[in-house]
Parts: C-alpha cells; structure tokens; sequence
C-alpha cells in the first residue's frame, strides 16, 4: 500500500499561504546555472528538440530525464535544482525543451502538450542510444509530471526496459479539474500569466505559419478552455478542449504503472483538485507512491535558505531507496 500519509515536508511558519508559497519560490528563489551541452535532436516527424545534458564527469549506469511545466525550460529553477542534486549522485542528466518554448523555437506548427507521450518516447528511446544506460528515471514538474505518469502508465507494455522509475510534483493529471480551477477568481491570477506567455509563443508561430495562425482569436480567449479550444485543438487533431483534456488526463493510467513511481501532490496546491489526489489507486497500487504534505503550493516548497530544495532532496532520497545496489554518489 504505497500510501505515505506523513511527508517530511513542512512550509516555513511565516508563510502558510498556498499563494504565497507557489509565487515566492516560482518568482524570487535563485539557482545557479548549469553548464549543460545542447543537442539539436531531430525528430521522427522532422522537427527538433532541444536537449539540454548535464553529465556526471564519469561513465555512469543512470540517467535523469526531466520534464518542466508548462512555459517552462530547462533553466527553471526547479529543474537546475534536480540536475545539481542528481549529478551529486554519479548521475547523468537530461531536461528537454518542449515544442514552442520561447528560448527554443522549434519547425513545425506542432506544440508539446499535456498529450505528448509521443515526444518523451523519442526522447528517452535517443537517450539510450547516446549512453550505456542501465537505469533511466523519468522525472517531470506540474504538466511534466502528468506527461511522465501518462507515460509510464499508458505506454506502459512498451517502455524500454531500461525506464525503471518516475518522479512526480505537483502532477496536473485531472485536467478538467485542473483547468477549472484556474477559471476561478484565484486561479485567474495563474491562468493570466501563462496566457500572456501562450501568446508570446502564438505570435513566434504567427511569423513562422502566418496562414495557420490566427490571432484574433487570442483577443477573446479568456480561460485555458478558450485557448485550447481555439489552438490546442485544431492544432493537434483534438475535437475540442475537453477531448484534449480527457485525453491527456494521466490519473485513469495510474493503475496501469508497473514501475515505481512517487507522487508529490500537496494538499494545498491551487492547481490540483479532482483525481489529481488518487488516494484508492495508491492504496491499492504497488507501483504508485503518493505522498501528499500538507502545504507547499504548486512547485513551491519553500526551503530555508542554504538548505537543498525539498523535492530535489526528496527525489534522490526515493531514487536511493528504489535503486539496488544503493548508489554511492560524489
């Protein structure tokens, strides 16, 4: 029953504020930069993603592939923070930039979505074939983690055999739910800022596909719901929202993961309700670890200064215990 009811998560006294705790740590806690090595890796459909490595320094077995969250890259602070702490442990890292992230524009009109499990396949099948890996951990933030537990879940007869665990933070994997919340007076604030940054990718597109875009539709979009509707849809050969969503939504797949997999949910997320809290599936699951600390926000976690990030010390805690022979690390 991999259940665990007591996370050694707990936010700062001063701030308790589910709000507080997701934008303080997303807009002011810093990290320092990774010299990573970019690759242009093309595609079976003849497009390019941009792989960002961090290796080790020696020939190691593993390998951390990591997703970010939506408008994100591999430069947020939360994925240099998973790289730093996983290269400690003799590890390998590899975080990918999506299709249509701002800092790397990619050839088609395609976008990553919730629904590209397609994308992390071709990813991860490429990285096996750079490095003699043994041990390859999927790792993913918010739309990450979703895309990593639909992954493992639904591919699950088909992943190579060398993927043998995933990671996952604040996992929108209820995406009806979750985009309903952000339509609400609090979530707006959430849904404002990534719009104004879906926008920006629309306009980059624009240039590239000017018979393909149309931006007079971003003037009536008002919700995740309208812009999917008018772009992820049509874009990606999805009915309407709500098909994209359904279809995206990781949570009917949990039952399916055979490998072991934690999920860090916090009770007080602002972007998680629904089934994004599968308490009877981890019950009954072998495979599913959820762990669900009472507060830490969506991606917050704020961690005192001088201290290593909470999920990333407790990523590489769940990786030591799962891993056999334990890893020694640096």
């Amino acid at each position: 029953m991999p259940l665990i009811e007591e996370s050694s998560y707990n936010a700062p006294l001063f701030c308790s504020n589910a709000h507080l705790q997701t934008v303080i740590p997303s807009f002011f806690r810093q990290e320092a930069p990774v010299d990573y090595e970019r690759e242009c890796f093309a595609t079976p459909d003849g497009d390019c993603l941009y792989l960002d490595w961090a290796r080790c320094g020696h020939q190691t077995e593993d390998l951390l592939i990591i997703s970010h969250g939506l408008c994100g890259h591999t430069n947020r602070h939360y994925v240099l923070s998973l790289v730093r702490s996983f290269q400690a442990l003799g590890i390998d890292c590899m975080a990918w930039n999506y299709r249509g992230t701002g800092q790397c524009p990619n050839r088609l009109l395609k976008m990553t979505t919730s629904n590209s499990t397609d994308e992390l396949d071709w990813v991860t099948r490429h990285a096996l074939q750079r490095g003699h890996y043994r041990r390859v951990y999927q790792a993913g933030y918010s739309m990450g983690a979703n895309l990593c537990l639909l992954y493992l879940g639904r591919e699950a007869s088909s992943l190579p055999a060398e993927v043998v665990a995933g990671i996952a933070f604040c996992a929108t994997i209820d995406l009806p739910v979750c985009s309903a919340l952000m339509d609400t007076p609090p979530g707006l604030f959430y849904c404002r800022y990534f719009l104004k940054k879906l926008e920006k990718m629309l306009l980059a597109k624009k240039q590239q596909f000017p018979d393909h875009i149309d931006l007079d539709k971003m003037r009536r979009v008002r919700n995740f719901a309208d812009f999917d509707n008018a772009y992820t849809a049509p874009i990606m050969g999805f009915r309407d929202a709500m098909d994209y969503w359904q279809t995206a939504s990781a949570w009917c797949w949990l039952d399916k993961i055979n490998v072991p997999v934690l999920m860090v949910q916090p009770l007080n997320d602002p972007f998680l309700g629904g089934e994004c809290y599968p308490h009877e599936i981890a019950r009954k699951s072998e495979a599913v670890f959820l762990e669900t600390p009472r507060s830490g926000g969506h991606c917050g976690f704020m961690t005192p200064k001088g201290q290593e990030w909470w999920p990333a010390a407790r990523a590489k805690q769940f990786v030591q215990e799962i891993v056999q022979p334990p890893l020694a690390g640096n």
